[in-house]
């Protein structure tokens, strides 16, 4: 069987994916393969965010010794920043052709959406590099998402079209935690298997007709250009040396008292704690306590270096570093250039996501409620979630002649508009409740 010769008939649609012809299994089956060898990478990947990492897992105990083990979790907190930075703020809307209605229908179609589903989609693209989110109708036959790791699916895309042929999502049940079940998604049908790819339920149709999926993709080295491949090795470094100097802080309870040149009764040693007296004989006797020395400089030179090397490489700044009490906001700003660089990069890879959602949810609309939109019509706004200096805004805007910026430009420009669609709205419906009422029987002649 010539797999390419297939794949190249389901790119054209010369032939429909269909799971009960042999050789369209095997082609999945494959595929499936390939997505359990790299479930692995993606796994560790998960496992360092959330705090379990080699270092943790392969700390060498010694006996009879403090074993403290200090878990500091970098990689997760710089996602976070990431993450709040990028979609702390919600998403916005607007119409390319100002059309109000279909973003009154985006919000709301989408208003029983999880408020926390657009920062998780980001969370798990940072986290992987890629993550993918599927959509299908609920049991009130409302429009809905789901967000797939890549350790639970995989979707095979055609390099050359873009195209998504299928999608393989490995579950477990919530009851039975010890089998696999599969679901494959193609253009008509959702099948769905068990772990060993024995058909459990009939197809379920795929009303879409074509498959439910995004793919989001932050870069195109994914795994090679993951924030946990190049901070890794720092973050073991670092929670290797700190848990190192912890237990060796906390073994200096383990004190000994050294007697040089003299004898201890062991019958007096009660005596001598009770009264905190010590009775050496001889004037070359010699009593005190062995400690052991610590060069705490090297030490501490050491794990700021490792700190300031994971701040750098990630882009991030230390918000604990002392700056000058007269520091401008433009310098404060510039501060942020690098993570401002990459935050941009992950609102647009988070950006297309939220493109090919539109897409089906504007087919949703078509087909479920008769409303035809322009997918393309719809143009998605993010807004950093930093301060921002709304005064020094409205006095600039105050300062601008008028017939320069459109009212609708200038209400984007404030922290706390949301939605400007809305916004106009409100001051249109405001300023026609303000009219004074015009009484025509009282209009003179």
């Amino acid at each position: 069987m010539n797999f390419s010769d297939l794949i190249r008939k389901l790119v054209t649609k010369q032939v429909l994916l269909d799971l009960n012809i042999p050789d369209h299994l095997t082609l999945v089956k494959k595929i499936y393969g390939t997505y359990y060898a790299y479930k692995h990478i993606y796994n560790k990947m998960y496992s360092y965010y959330k705090g379990d990492t080699d270092a943790m897992k392969k700390y060498k105990f010694v006996t009879e010794r403090s074993n403290l083990k200090i878990n500091t979790n970098y990689i997760k907190k710089f996602i976070k920043e990431e993450v709040s930075y990028t979609v702390g703020n919600s998403i916005t809307y607007e119409s390319r052709n100002d059309d109000a209605n279909i973003i009154n229908d985006i919000e709301y179609y989408t208003a029983h959406w999880d408020e926390l589903h657009d920062t998780d989609l980001m969370k798990y693209l940072l986290i992987f590099t890629k993550v993918y989110e599927i959509y299908y109708l609920d049991s009130n036959a409302d429009f809905c998402s789901k967000i797939i790791k890549p350790t639970e699916g995989y979707a095979y895309v055609d390099n050359a079209s873009g195209k998504v042929l299928f999608f393989i999502h490995a579950f477990k049940n919530d009851f039975d935690t010890i089998n696999t079940y599969v679901d494959i998604y193609t253009d008509e049908f959702i099948y769905h298997y068990d772990g060993h790819f024995k058909e459990i339920a009939n197809p379920t149709e795929n009303i879409f007709g074509e498959v439910p999926i995004s793919v989001g993709k932050l870069t195109l080295e994914e795994y090679h250009d993951s924030l946990y491949k190049d901070i890794k090795g720092l973050q073991d470094a670092f929670e290797t040396n700190l848990s190192d100097i912890g237990n060796e802080i906390s073994d200096f309870r383990n004190a000994y008292l050294v007697f040089m040149g003299c004898q201890v009764d062991e019958e007096k040693i009660p005596d001598m704690k009770r009264l905190g007296i010590l009775n050496a004989d001889g004037e070359k006797s010699k009593i005190e306590w062995l400690i052991k020395n610590i060069n705490d400089t090297f030490i501490q030179n050491t794990l700021d270096r490792y700190v300031d090397t994971m701040y750098q490489i990630s882009c991030h700044i230390n918000h604990n570093e002392g700056m000058v009490s007269n520091l401008s906001g433009i310098a404060l700003r510039s501060r942020l250039i690098a993570l401002e660089n990459k935050c941009e990069l992950e609102e647009k890879a988070h950006k297309n996501i939220i493109k090919n959602r539109m897409k089906f949810l504007c087919k949703y609309l078509d087909l479920k409620k008769n409303k035809n939109y322009d997918y393309k019509d719809i143009k998605a706004l993010y807004t950093p979630n930093i301060p921002i200096d709304d005064l020094s805004t409205a006095q600039m805007l105050a300062q601008i002649p008028e017939g320069v910026i459109s009212k609708d430009t200038a209400r984007g420009l404030f922290s706390f508009i949301n939605n400007k669609v809305t916004e106009a709205e409100k001051v249109k419906k405001e300023q026609q409740e303000e009219l004074p009422e015009t009484n025509l029987d009282k209009v003179a002649d």
